[in-house]
């Protein structure tokens, strides 16, 4: 008797499933399990370490918590336009950066390992580009007001 391999069986018991019957293959990532395990024994949330590349921005950056919202304003990027508004907005409210600093190489190149999501466009000469641009906006919008 011949046996049927394509016979599969799903449990599924909550949460949010996608079945995908031509999928060739199915993976899932944990992440943070050690994070979320000192997180519920201490009964509070803990704060999630800086990175390596977050830590050479901080030291443009004053707060930590300002560090924070900036890189995740980083990540959402799509464009390099858009890492341009993000600098002149850091650029508007940090006190260790000015236009100078901004266009320089040392701190584009602190950026280009934040902004994953912005795939063409990530030299240093199309950055310090829109992030010109953008702090001269921010400028005559500065002015106007």
């Amino acid at each position: 008797m011949e046996e049927d391999k394509n016979n599969i069986t799903f449990n599924i018991y909550g949460g949010n499933n996608q079945i995908l019957p031509n999928a060739t293959k199915a993976e899932q990532h944990f992440y943070g399990d050690k994070f979320a395990k000192e997180a519920l024994r201490n009964g509070e949330s803990a704060e999630v370490p800086l990175t390596d590349d977050e830590r050479r921005l901080l030291m443009f950056v004053d707060k930590e918590e300002s560090l924070r919202n900036y890189v995740a304003s980083l990540a959402a990027c799509k464009t390099a336009a858009d890492v341009g508004k993000v600098v002149a907005m850091m650029c508007e409210n940090e006190p260790h950066l000015d236009e100078q600093r901004i266009s320089k190489q040392n701190f584009i190149e602190t950026l280009q390992p934040l902004i994953p999501g912005v795939g063409k466009g990530i030299g240093i000469d199309n950055l310090r580009i829109q992030i010109d641009k953008a702090w001269q906006e921010r400028k005559r919008d500065l002015k106007s007001k």
